[in-house]
């Protein structure tokens, strides 16, 4: 069976699925083959589960089910990027170190009032998560968001050679992911293959005038679209960011923390470029309600958990930080941080810099979660626990140094901070 053919049979499936447990009669499923897991062995679950094919890259699973490629992840990207390319409408790219799927999202929900937007769900954003954004767009989809995250470089490369966007947004670069690129410099390469596919292929950027390193890194002559940069931004008592142009409507959000100020900037940008009006784009991101544990205002008793856990970056921890100590408030404030990972040989160096940080701003009811935290706390300045699982059995503890405060909680997402919420 070639690429064509298996593009007919999906046409007429409910979809493709990699997951038996979650497959649903019709779809085709992918038994894909990685390091530490095989698809393979969960074939009879997905036919089971209803899969109506199953495609495979090991000929001893064939059966009357099956259709064998030679790689069957290479097989589901190019299926993908076949669906792509019967499109023809706006795509729109979208990566950066810090806060892309919160822009994803109120892009979504911006363009969204006028058009039928298809983007991508959650953090469906690396070599598998695209394929499956493409391989779910609607026929009746007017514009398209594809989410692309990266810890190599050439990943974004790749990713746009199989989403081929026409349109393309960074939402900033910061120190993210240091261990895989190697260095800042690194990150800069990676993250710009976004612009150098644009450039090449006649797309458009949306960027941030005030960005210096955006703007040192665009190709000259590439046609780009600047941000909308009159809005005004403001926290409000409720904790969440307000926002206007002079003499308008005060529209206030969901969301928390004046560095999402750039987000709210880049989706209202890309929707006035689409021509929708300026109300119905701040009526649909006051609305937008985040979840994921991104930005989120969470009260429990006498505490109002900051739920900002789902990543961590030294950009994006020293950002919320100095927000968080900038917040008008009659409640104490307390922090629990966890580590940061994947930032390579110079990781407690960044702890450290956070560590200074929180000393010169005064915080004394930090709650640190982590080996590496520990190693760059050497004065032993903070409180400490070496898992988030250690903290839990200690709740009076923890409960007495957040009990009445707003408590900011944020850290890379494998250290599960979100538990401290069982506590109280």
């Amino acid at each position: 069976m070639n690429l064509t053919e298996l593009y007919q049979i999906f046409l007429e499936s409910n979809g493709v699925s990699i997951d038996s447990r979650t497959i649903r009669p019709g779809e085709i499923f992918f038994a894909l083959k990685g390091d530490v897991f095989d698809g393979h062995r969960f074939i009879d679950k997905a036919i089971e589960n209803g899969a109506s094919l199953v495609i495979i890259q090991d000929e001893k699973y064939t059966s009357e089910h099956t259709v064998y490629f030679n790689d069957s992840l290479k097989c589901l990207q190019e299926l993908a990027l076949y669906h792509r390319q019967q499109f023809n409408v706006p795509v729109i790219g979208l990566t950066g170190s810090n806060g892309k799927t919160t822009t994803k999202e109120l892009m979504n929900v911006a363009l969204s009032s006028r058009f039928r937007v298809h983007a991508t769900r959650g953090n469906f954003n690396n070599h598998i998560g695209v394929p499956l954004t493409l391989l779910s767009i609607p026929d009746d989809t007017e514009i398209i968001i594809v989410e692309m995250g990266a810890n190599h470089i050439g990943e974004i490369d790749f990713l746009c050679h199989l989403s081929e966007p026409n349109y393309g947004l960074i939402t900033n670069i910061g120190d993210a992911h240091i261990e895989g690129f190697g260095s800042r410099e690194g990150v800069i390469k990676a993250k710009t293959e976004l612009y150098r596919y644009l450039y090449n292929n006649n797309g458009k950027i949306f960027y941030n005038p005030e960005d210096k390193t955006l703007k040192d890194n665009m190709p000259m002559t590439v046609e780009t679209i600047s941000y909308d940069m009159e809005l005004s931004f403001f926290e409000s008592r409720s904790l969440r960011i307000g926002f206007s142009k002079p003499k308008d409507t005060v529209y206030q959000s969901n969301l928390y923390g004046i560095y999402n100020r750039q987000n709210i900037t880049a989706a209202y940008s890309v929707a006035r470029y689409f021509n929708i009006p300026h109300d119905e784009i701040c009526k649909s991101i006051a609305d937008y309600i985040p979840s994921m544990n991104r930005s989120q205002l969470i009260e429990k008793k006498d505490v109002v958990f900051i739920m900002d856990a789902y990543n961590a970056n030294p950009t994006s921890m020293q950002l919320a930080i100095e927000s968080f100590s900038n917040l008008n408030t009659s409640k104490g404030k307390s922090l629990v941080l966890g580590d940061m990972l994947e930032l390579g040989e110079y990781e407690i160096k960044y702890h450290e810099e956070i560590v200074n940080q929180l000393l010169s701003l005064g915080f004394d009811k930090v709650i640190l979660v982590g080996k590496r935290f520990l190693e760059a706390d050497a004065g032993n300045e903070f409180n400490h626990y070496s898992s988030v699982d250690e903290l839990l059995v200690d709740p009076d503890r923890v409960n007495e140094i957040i009990k009445g405060t707003v408590c900011m909680v944020k850290g890379s997402r494998s250290m599960k901070l979100e538990k401290i919420e069982d506590l109280h």
